[in-house]
């Protein structure tokens, strides 16, 4: 029995999209690319990258029945954590490392808080649906999108601005 099975977790590298190259040419891009923005042998990107998968994971087995809270909570689906681990592969390696947390609606829940009136937050549903919402001084930003193949400019745009908040 192999790690990921014995965790019950899904494989790394299982996205719920197919890669849509088509040549060898194309797919060793594709390959080049990836290994490239995984930064395994660098401390500096690689090291918070495995410590933000590391919470993804422990959050997922934390969660994986109904009722895990003690009261009516919903279990997070591997679809949920297929997603989840998608969209913090897709962060820039500048953010800070988020808290991620399972909620009760059975989404994973990703929260950036740099104190008072300074939050944006992601949840992340098992259809790769992603409300997120932002908090920055007296504005606040929310909606929906959909976690395709990038970060959705919206949330990008709140990610950014809190980024640009956490450095003042």
């Amino acid at each position: 029995m192999n790690f990921s099975a014995a965790l019950r977790v899904p494989p790394f590298g299982v996205s719920p999209w197919r890669d849509h190259a088509i040549s060898d040419e194309a797919r060793h891009v594709c390959k080049l690319i990836n290994d490239a923005s995984e930064f395994t042998g660098s401390v500096t990107v690689g090291e918070p990258k495995r410590a933000i998968l590391k919470a993804l994971i422990s959050t997922y087995r934390s969660a994986q029945v109904d009722g895990w809270d003690g009261s009516d909570a919903r279990k997070v689906e591997p679809s949920t954590f297929m997603y989840a681990d998608q969209f913090l592969r897709l962060l820039p390696s500048s953010l800070s490392l988020p808290e991620i947390t399972a909620d009760s609606d059975g989404e994973i829940f990703i929260e950036w808080d740099h104190g008072h009136r300074q939050v944006f937050s992601v949840s992340v549903g098992r259809d790769g649906t992603l409300n997120f919402a932002g908090l920055f001084g007296h504005e606040k930003v929310h909606g929906t999108e959909y976690l395709r193949e990038a970060l959705p400019p919206l949330i990008s745009a709140g990610l950014e601005r809190f980024h640009k908040t956490e450095a003042a």
